[in-house]
């Protein structure tokens, strides 16, 4: 419950002089959940990165956000999930727009939700303004069946990758523009917009290098060589303490960047490799710390880069596809 402290100020002059004024603060002690891990295996909350994980009953999804709220997509069974403290949730199910038929992605930016739209035939940045209830196209759609990955800066800036390509537009009215093709295909791109610099993998081949953009129209491959040595590629990236921190897809490897993704360098290793592929938020900073996905039923976190890396185990069965966070 709250609690009210009350003190005095004293403000003394060179002469000797003193005034005195009396205050009252009133302290909030409510704890707030940072932190979510959600899957279609389930959903936990926790209160930061050292607390345990506890477990939401009935609830479960594919994406999940904080904005003026929780919110969580479950795609399988078509409803939203909606909670002001990650304890209380409730669900509803959204008014979407003609013909599309399911939600990826939830970005909460400026103000409003977002995220991507697919038809089947067609994607499409959706936006919502009263809290995920009803939904509406935001400018021109991209022929593509599904979408791989989504960012959007705070800015209005918007990128969506497809099975092979990479488009980008600067705001909403703009058409799409395509700035980045893959030879490989079918890879989730994770691409991340961190403290005004564009992330994503400069290539889903074995060892790839780690891409970046400072207008998500150029893309320059780091200029030091891989840091990574079992054949997985850069998946999701947090900015936090001054780091670019990545995970590293089938590594027990995270990598860090201090100079906006020019030289990437290993940093701890991991307690384990992760196996995850489906994931749409695989690592967050939270009060400085960072929180990534692990292997099955654990989650990993660290102060820094380099480590510890300490093992956290979700309640049992779960193993999530995406994290979200409150800042």
């Amino acid at each position: 419950m709250p609690e009210v402290f009350n003190f005095t100020a004293r403000a003394t002059a060179a002469s000797g002089a003193f005034a005195d004024r009396d205050f009252s603060i009133t302290v909030n002690n409510t704890q707030i959940n940072r932190l979510l891990a959600v899957g279609q295996s389930g959903a936990a909350r926790a209160l930061n990165s050292l607390t345990p994980w506890v477990l939401i009953p009935g609830v479960k999804g594919d994406s999940a956000a904080y904005g003026d709220r929780w919110l969580i997509w479950d795609q399988t069974a078509a409803v939203m999930w909606m909670s002001p403290d990650a304890i209380n949730f409730t669900s509803f199910v959204p008014t979407l727009p003609g013909g599309y038929t399911g939600l990826r992605f939830l970005r909460w930016r400026a103000g409003a939700w977002w995220a991507i739209g697919s038809t089947g035939s067609a994607v499409a940045v959706l936006t919502s303004t009263d809290g995920g209830v009803t939904w509406a196209v935001a400018g021109a759609t991209l022929a593509a069946s599904t979408a791989f990955s989504f960012e959007r800066s705070e800015g209005g800036a918007s990128i969506i990758a497809t099975i092979t390509e990479w488009y980008f537009r600067p705001s909403d009215t703009d058409a799409w523009s395509l700035v980045k093709t893959f030879a490989s295909s079918g890879y989730r791109f994770q691409i991340a917009h961190l403290n005004g610099i564009w992330f994503g993998p400069n290539d889903t081949l074995p060892n790839g290098l780690l891409a970046r953009s400072t207008d998500g129209q150029g893309w320059f491959a780091q200029s030091n060589p891989t840091v990574l040595t079992g054949g997985g590629y850069y998946r999701g990236m947090a900015w936090g303490n001054g780091h670019a921190v990545a995970h590293v897809y089938y590594e027990p490897q995270a990598v860090a960047s201090t100079d906006a993704g020019l030289t990437v360098q290993a940093a701890a290793a991991l307690p384990s490799g992760s196996v995850l592929y489906d994931t749409e938020c695989p690592i967050v900073c939270v009060q400085g710390r960072f929180v990534m996905l692990g292997d099955a039923g654990r989650t990993f976190a660290a102060s820094t880069p380099a480590g510890p890396w300490n093992a956290s185990n979700l309640p049992a069965g779960l193993n999530p596809s995406t994290l979200a966070v409150r800042p």
